[in-house]
């Protein structure tokens, strides 16, 4: 396996659709995903691809508002958790980040989500906020911050 992480374009839309299928159960649909590629200068989405067979493996889109950036959404598909491709996805994004002087980097988890919590502890997020009742379904959302360095130079 060769991954590689990329901008995300227009013709990934119906695989990433498919992944946010498999992971999340639900997706932001097509039209949407393509208006936030083409027409919201805020967004910023990347896919993880394994160059030697050019299958995706995951997805992360965030909102980036400087000071601030937002992930939107962050996954790797089940077969390629476990692996450090979710670091090697957020080490990326960390990196991209600073061009952009980001100080404040945020991101709601269920939760229930126990595993994806530790992941975003062990990359030096920090429990801020719970959102009372965020999801679909009734579920609380822990808010978890990461204060960034932004543009060193």
């Amino acid at each position: 396996m060769t991954p590689s992480i990329r901008k995300m374009e227009i013709e990934h839309i119906p695989e990433v659709i498919r992944m946010d299928m498999i992971v999340l159960g639900h997706t932001l649909g097509e039209a949407t995903l393509t208006n936030e590629l083409t027409n919201n200068p805020f967004a910023h989405y990347f896919v993880l691809e394994d160059l030697d067979c050019g299958v995706l493996l995951g997805h992360i889109g965030l909102w980036i508002d400087v000071p601030n950036a937002q992930v939107m959404n962050f996954y790797l598909l089940p077969d390629y958790q476990h692996q450090g491709l979710g670091k090697m996805l957020f080490d990326y994004i960390l990196d991209y980040i600073q061009a952009y002087a980001v100080l404040n980097l945020t991101l709601e988890v269920r939760e229930s989500n126990l595993r994806a919590i530790h992941f975003y502890e062990r990359l030096g997020f920090d429990k801020v906020a719970k959102r009372q009742h965020y999801y679909d379904d009734g579920e609380d959302a822990l808010l978890m911050l990461k204060k960034c360095e932004g543009n060193q130079q």
